[in-house]
């Protein structure tokens, strides 16, 4: 059974594909702090997800691939 953690991420990789999403839309859909969401969308850029963007202007799942190639959903 996933986490609440690993469930936010997953849903933070769903949102942000191929739209710019801030972090306060993301927080307030889930439930959690802005804080939360960075600390996640740090973790997923440190898995490879290549996700774009900062604070303040919102982030974006560039592709459906990670860095090393694999397919996120494959």
């Amino acid at each position: 059974m996933a986490s609440k953690r690993e469930s936010r991420m997953a849903q933070i990789v769903e949102l942000t594909r191929d739209k710019v999403v801030t972090a306060q839309s993301i927080a307030t859909q889930q439930g959690v702090s802005c804080r939360s969401v960075y600390r996640d969308i740090a973790s997923l850029k440190a898995l490879g997800m290549p996700i774009e963007g900062s604070r303040g202007l919102g982030y974006m799942l560039r592709s459906n691939r990670l860095k090393g190639g694999g397919e996120v959903n494959g």
